[in-house]
């Protein structure tokens, strides 16, 4: 397992992407699939970074968990204020854009990039699971 802490700012997010991008390489990950961890891996860390501390200092932790045959998995944790991003609600869609609530568009669109998304609260850390799928039939 590959593990990268940081501070939970956004000054990171480029040295975790980094770290992830060049791990799934290494693994074979397809390019149509490096470009779904991408984005799901800056929105994820991005919500992180701007809310899960508040204004206090925090930090991310992000393992490359090992290899499954054709899956990527990442497991991000947070020390931060309590979250489970998959119990929120999707955004409505339908609503004309000028009316819609601000926020929520970014865990929507990891739901629908990621193929596995799963959420727990442990020893005081939020952690997220993140599975991306590739090369199965």
């Amino acid at each position: 397992m590959d593990t990268l802490r940081l501070p939970a700012k956004i000054e990171s997010l480029e040295t975790f992407r980094s770290f992830v991008l060049s791990r799934a390489k290494e693994r074979g990950v397809p390019s149509d699939i490096l470009s779904k961890i991408e984005l799901v891996l800056e929105e994820i860390l991005t919500n992180i970074a701007s809310y899960a501390y508040s204004n206090e200092e925090g930090s991310i932790e992000l393992d490359c968990l090992p290899e499954r045959s054709g899956e990527f998995r990442l497991r991000i944790a947070d020390w931060g204020a309590p979250f489970d991003p998959l119990a929120q609600e999707d955004p409505d869609l339908t609503t004309d854009l000028s009316e819609r609530q601000i926020g929520g568009l970014g865990i929507y669109l990891a739901r629908q990039m990621a193929d596995e998304l799963s959420y727990r609260r442990e020893n005081g850390r939020n952690m997220l699971h993140v599975s991306f799928l590739y090369g199965r039939a």
